[in-house]
Order: structure tokens, then C-alpha cells, then sequence
């Protein structure tokens, strides 16, 4: 488990999540040593010496809350802190609903936002981003369903439950014009649902043959509850996370690239990942790494 003991503020999750803050120090939990300097970040950051960053906890394992401690935890957790360091400054995490981060970081209620969000084409014209994780979606069924899909064509004409809210819908869609519909099968029946695990819940009633989630999250689940969901056919093409900064903060998004690429260079962010069973998402830190 991610270790931020240095997280006081207890957080307990509700349907709707409330707005609340956690002052995570850049001294805690390792160290990787400062490598820029004052004049690397906007005024404002480096005059206050902390970094507010915009984080939705209901994303395990990137962010959620930790069932004993209420602490929020996960790999972007121990990412920021250590991205802390390398810049020098204190964390501080806004915890919001998903729907708000976007407008937050737009508006200037948090520096930047670090919650498993994707670089899109599309998001690209309201905010910047600096690409750091390589996010797959995976399909996946009940462990006693896996064997009825092992081949592209298996899901033509299956339930299939994904959240509406992330970019696997979209992807889901081409799959279907690719390799059903478009290719004169039964279409892929498409039950969208408002997160990944209402999602989950559609499978383990009946409702859905066949879902998708990011294979972080079903890493994540199989160390909860071993042997009850199984990852089918290929990975869905892979779609970058990235740190979200203000549209042309050149600054920042300057400032937040070098201390990535620090952290790269130092062995920190690899040993994070792997450390996570992620090794599959090591992708080099860049400016808005999606063209389209």
C-alpha cells in the first residue's frame, strides 16, 4: 500500500464526494532531491511553496481512499509526492468529483490535476497536459465466462457494460465498426453505465456478458478478490494519463515536464510503477503526446 503517513486529514467517502484538501510535505516518504528552482514555476506556486493539485480518490489503484485509514492513497498519490520533491514545494490535494477537475484547474481552484485523466485531441483545447502513464482498456469477464472470449468476434452481438464517462466508450464504439457491425456481424449491444463500478456491478448480475475497464483497475481487483473477474482478448489501444495544467501555463507545464523527466532519470518513477505491477504503462514524459 502506497505509504502517506504523513496524510493526517481523515476522508470518508460519500455518493456525492465533498470538496476537502490533504497537505502532503514534499519531505515525506523518500529522498529524491529538489532539482529546480524558484524560477522553474509561476510566481504564485513558488511564492507559496505548495502545489494544489486536483485529485478525484474513486479510481483505485491510481487514487482512492484507503478502507482502514481513510487516507487518500494510490500510484498518483506517491507520483505527486515525489514530483513535490523534485519541484521542492509542499502537496497540497484538493479532493474533488471527477466532473469538477477539468473547470478547476481551468478556473485557477488548484495548480494542476493528477487523477488517471486521459489526454485527448479534444481536451487539448482547454488545457494543456503532460503525458506520464500509458492506461490500457482491457475486457473482462467473470472468471467462469473468460472461455467464450477468445477471439475479436466473441463480443459481436454481447452485453457489453463501460462507463460513459471514459474514453474506453469511444473505444468500444470503433471496436464495434471494426471488428462486428462494420464487418456485417451482430452489433456489440452497448449498456453504458456512469462509472467503472457500476460498470462491474452490471456483470456480476447477469445484466452484461462482457466489460471494459483500464487494466490498473483490474490489476487492483484481482488483489481484492482474487480469481472472480478474468481479462479477455487484446488490450484496446493505449491512451495516455496526464498531469492537466492551464491552457499555454507555459510555466507550469514547463516546470511539471522537467521534474517528470527527473524523476525518469532518477529511477523513481519506474520503481513506482513496477512497484505497482504497472510496467506495462513506463511511457517517457511529453507535452500533449495525443494528435488525435
Amino acid at each position: 500500500m502506497p505509504d502517506i503517513s504523513c496524510a493526517r486529514r481523515a476522508l470518508r467517502p460519500v455518493p456525492a464526494l465533498a470538496v476537502g484538501t490533504v497537505l502532503l510535505t514534499s519531505a515525506c516518504g523518500g529522498t529524491s532531491a529538489s532539482t529546480s528552482s524558484d524560477s522553474d514555476l509561476p510566481a504564485a506556486v513558488a511564492q507559496s511553496g505548495t502545489l494544489r493539485v486536483g485529485m478525484s480518490p474513486d479510481f483505485p489503484p491510481m487514487e482512492y481512499l484507503d478502507e482502514k485509514t481513510q487516507s487518500i492513497v494510490g500510484v498518483d498519490v506517491k507520483l505527486v509526492n515525489a514530483l513535490g520533491r523534485k519541484l521542492g514545494v509542499k502537496v497540497k490535494i484538493v479532493q474533488q468529483s471527477f466532473d469538477q477537475l477539468l473547470n478547476s484547474v481551468q478556473t485557477g481552484r488548484v495548480d494542476i490535476v493528477m487523477s488517471g485523466l486521459s489526454d485527448t485531441a479534444e481536451r487539448q483545447k482547454t488545457v494543456d497536459f503532460v503525458d506520464y502513464f500509458a492506461s490500457e482498456g482491457r475486457f473482462y469477464t467473470l472468471q467462469s465466462d473468460a472461455g467464450k472470449f477468445t477471439k475479436p468476434a466473441d463480443v459481436c452481438g454481447k452485453t457489453l457494460a463501460v462507463s460513459k464517462k471514459t474514453d474506453y466508450y469511444e473505444q468500444v464504439q470503433k471496436y464495434d465498426k471494426q471488428h462486428c457491425a462494420g464487418a456485417g456481424k451482430s452489433a456489440v449491444k452497448l449498456l453504458p453505465t456512469d462509472s467503472g463500478s457500476a460498470a462491474r456491478l452490471q456483470l456480476e448480475q447477469g445484466r452484461a456478458d462482457v466489460a471494459v475497464q483500464g487494466a490498473e483497475n483490474l490489476a487492483y481487483f484481482e488483489k481484492q478478490d482474487a480469481g472472480k473477474y478474468e481479462s479477455v482478448l487484446g488490450p484496446l489501444k493505449s491512451t495516455p494519463f496526464g498531469i492537466v495544467v492551464k491552457k499555454g501555463d507555459s510555466k507550469m507545464s514547463g516546470a511539471i515536464l522537467k521534474a517528470m523527466k527527473a524523476l525518469v532519470k532518477d529511477g523513481t518513477y519506474k520503481k513506482i510503477l513496477t512497484g505497482g505491477g504497472m510496467d506495462y504503462a513506463v511511457t517517457t514524459p511529453v507535452l500533449n503526446g495525443t494528435k488525435d
